[in-house]
């Protein structure tokens, strides 16, 4: 029985060259790209604590907002580039880290709102006296 791309499910002979990351062949063709996120992905885990919490406690509000800017067109740009039509684990933990940064910056969205609510006191209402 013979061996298929993780990334594309193109059939590997046993002719073709040994391109093997992580326990997973790939065809020449994908074997660039799944090396290029490899390299990408272990940049990532490198990160320190505080760039993998979507906000810090004393962020300022401006500076909360400027980060969601900056999210959306990090997220549009990665949603751009995005190929659906191809099933493979890559495109799965792609998929994921879009879903992540998504909920990053709906989490900073409902930060700034309840910062808000907290700062607007409810005045009490006033009732006529007879």
């Amino acid at each position: 029985m013979g061996e298929f791309c993780s990334r594309c499910g193109k059939t590997l002979s046993l002719i073709d060259p040994l391109l093997e990351l992580k326990g997973q062949r790939f065809c020449e063709d994908c074997y660039p790209d799944a090396k290029r996120e490899q390299v990408g992905s272990s940049m990532t885990d490198k990160l320190d604590k505080r760039n993998r919490v979507a906000f810090g406690e004393d962020e300022s509000n401006e500076s909360i907002r400027s980060s969601i800017l900056k999210g959306r067109q990090g997220l549009a740009a990665k949603e751009a580039e995005f190929k659906w039509d191809n099933p493979s684990l890559s495109l799965i933990a792609s998929a994921l880290r879009i879903l992540t940064d998504q909920n990053k910056i709906l989490m900073k969205q409902n930060e700034l709102i309840l910062r808000e609510l907290e700062r607007v006191t409810v005045q009490p209402v006033k009732t006529k006296s007879n």
